[in-house]
């Protein structure tokens, strides 16, 4: 399935979230940036579309194709400049949308109107806790080590998967660990999976290139 990412802002946690996100998502990757040399800059990584404009801009973000856009994220330094575009990503249809904020005040308001806060410090600092904690965990879901690598499919671009129970969805190098549908999560063996299912599986590395074949052999 294809979908559209936006990230608006520039800080270094936008700039990271684009290095980890390029060559990953399955569709556009948009980066606003309020500098031409920042816009340049973000251009040259490759699979990034580099959108020069303030992220408040209503003309800079009615480029986005916000109605079609699956996740947008408004990650600058300032509180206001991420609720705004938010907002306005929000209200024009884009379907998960996460603003940054310092002060920890605004989350409920956020919260309120469906759009997801990030305090970036307090999510460094859960990771770090479970990295200490439960080492092997933080391995199991780190984005740039380990492995192995979470994913989660639409059971609708796997129509041969449609039908079966979760307990027979296993292969040598990849396991299909949870059946989500309709806003539930379910774990058990004998777990069906729906046309409308998502799928949750954990697969070693080695075999990313040819995932997908690699899913419809199990």
């Amino acid at each position: 399935m294809k979908i559209n990412v936006v990230i608006a802002g520039y800080s270094t946690f936008t700039w990271e979230l684009a290095e980890q996100l390029k060559g990953q998502v399955q569709g556009r990757l948009y980066f606003v940036l309020p500098d031409w040399n920042q816009a340049m800059d973000a251009s040259l990584q490759g699979d990034v579309i580099a959108v020069r404009g303030d992220m408040t801009d209503t003309a800079v973000l009615d480029q986005l194709d916000l109605e079609n856009c699956h996740t947008f994220i408004a990650g600058s330094r300032e509180d206001e400049s991420n609720i705004l575009s938010a907002l306005y990503a929000w209200n024009k249809g884009a379907q998960h949308v996460y603003a940054r904020v310092f002060e920890p005040k605004f989350s409920p308001l956020l919260e309120s109107v469906g759009i997801s806060p990030i305090q970036t410090s307090h999510t460094a600092a859960a990771f770090m806790a479970i990295s200490i904690l439960k080492p092997a965990v933080a391995e199991l879901v780190s984005l740039t080590r380990g492995q192995f690598d979470l994913e989660e499919i639409h059971a609708s671009d796997y129509p041969e998967l449609i039908g079966c129970h979760l307990g027979n969805l296993q292969g040598e190098q990849l396991h299909i660990i949870a059946v989500a549908d309709r806003g539930h999560t379910m774990l058990g063996y004998n777990a069906v999976v729906g046309a409308g299912s998502k799928l949750f599986m954990v697969y070693d590395r080695q075999i990313r290139r040819r995932l997908r074949q690699e899913v419809r052999k199990v």
